[in-house]
């Protein structure tokens, strides 16, 4: 009885250290992908291309052969904006600091200069005719002054939205005003995103913290070299065959990519967006190296996502693999926390809801999660080319629990949590295991 007791005692203490270095694992990939020498993955300094090849080294010391391209690389490019170079703002004689006093947009102009401020207000900049005619009134200076909204006036929604919307669309006005930018006035930075960073830009866009700006007869010179050009990248592609049915697929898929760097001096490190997915592909790519399922698994690690999914639409339009065949593609995009449990994007659809009630059956019986919530499907990660192109895909993000800042610089491994990780991750598995027939 003793010698039993032992070894019940030993298994559970060895569980528990394959457990823990499991979560050393996961950590470890989380910081190697938010390294300095990553440049946020994104599209300054070639960022996700040092990533591409940190996660085509993982495949290959697991042991993961390339899926379809001999070297795990799948080929393409887009245009996109890179911000690199020194990044400065000095408003009336002031420097300011980088990120919490002022930033540019991904896709403003590049600047070097000093500019005349000229305020006005929201609604004339939404109403065209109103701004051509403040234009021509004020075109002895307009040419080389940057046009200054408070934000904080737009108490009106539909206004603000109506600014902001002017402003993602920049380059729809390229050559019919004679002004050089927008500055705009807010109480906090807004995030960064890539999503309408698509077209070149003639404006400038800065945004500076309202509180910094004087009422009248403000001046600011600008430094950003940001350019608009072609940008070559790769999707990251392995497969573990299947044991009974390898010409039959489960694709499990994260991005890699991030927003990269604001200048020299402002990285995005994006670990909960998306150092977590992907180090948790990479984790489980591990596991089911050991524990193959019945159909092939394919690991996808998406670049090009920031930018508008462009990776996830490049490997479908590149019809690696028949797609009658893929039983379930699981998008793995924000990882950290989880709280609260999970959500399940597309769970309802008809090739799909049959996973999802698998995923709550288990958590029901196991008390794993929380909460599996679940929602309608969107375009808002790498599962939609899928789901669009008729395929059973999901996108899994998790909900509560400690994150990091959304698209911000705070967004590191200290301030992200992976307290709720193996409970995660082990309900997908045996998830993906059922949807195979391998598990219970």
């Amino acid at each position: 009885m003793r010698k039993l007791l032992s070894l019940f005692f030993l298994l559970i203490v060895s569980l528990l250290s394959i457990q823990a270095q499991d979560s050393v694992r996961v950590r470890r990939y989380m910081q190697d992908l938010c390294a300095p020498a990553m440049h946020g993955r994104g599209y300054a300094y070639n960022g996700d291309g040092v990533a591409a090849d940190y996660l085509r080294k993982q495949f290959k010391e697991t042991g993961i052969a390339p899926f379809v391209y001999s070297d795990y690389f799948e080929r393409y490019g887009f245009k996109v904006y890179s911000m690199e170079g020194p990044v400065s703002a000095t408003l009336n004689g002031k420097t300011l600091n980088n990120w919490t006093d002022f930033s540019f947009a991904p896709y403003s102009h590049s600047a070097n200069d000093e500019y005349v401020v000229i305020h006005i207000e929201p609604q004339i900049l939404v109403d065209r005719n109103a701004l051509k005619e403040f234009c021509l009134k004020n075109r002895k200076q307009i040419d080389r002054s940057l046009l200054y909204v408070d934000m904080n006036q737009c108490e009106d929604k539909t206004l603000k939205e109506r600014v902001d919307e002017f402003c993602r669309y920049l380059h729809v006005w390229n050559g019919k005003y004679p002004f050089k930018g927008l500055m705009l006035g807010v109480k906090e930075i807004p995030v960064w995103s890539f999503a309408f960073a698509k077209s070149e830009c003639d404006y400038v866009l800065c945004y500076v913290k309202s509180e910094l700006v004087k009422k009248r007869n403000n001046k600011i010179s600008l430094q950003c070299t940001n350019e608009f050009r072609f940008h070559n990248t790769q999707n990251v592609c392995a497969c573990i065959p299947g044991t009974a049915v390898p010409d039959s697929f489960i694709v499990i898929g994260a991005h890699y990519d991030h927003l990269g760097q604001m200048g020299d001096d402002v990285m995005f490190p994006g670990c909960h967006d998306n150092a977590s997915g992907t180090a948790t592909l990479l984790d489980m790519a591990h596991y089911f190296k050991e524990n193959p399922l019945r159909y092939s698994t394919i690991l996808v690690s998406f670049s090009g996502e920031e930018a508008g999914l462009m990776g996830s639409f490049f490997f479908v339009r590149d019809s690696l693999m028949d797609f009658s065949k893929v039983k379930l593609m699981l998008n793995l995009d924000l990882m950290c926390g989880g709280d609260d449990g999970f959500m399940v994007v597309n769970a309802q659809a008809d090739n799909t809801r049959d996973f999802y009630n698998s995923l709550v059956e288990i958590n029901n019986k196991d008390h794993k999660v929380k909460e599996i919530k679940s929602r309608a499907n969107a375009a808002n990660s790498d599962h939609y080319p899928f789901a669009h192109k008729g395929m059973p895909a999901v996108f899994i993000y998790t909900l509560g629990g400690r994150t990091g800042g959304y698209h911000q610089p705070s967004d590191t491994p200290e301030n992200a949590s992976l307290s709720q990780y193996h409970n995660i991750v082990s309900l997908l598995i045996k998830g993906l295991e059922r949807c195979c027939g391998t598990g219970e």
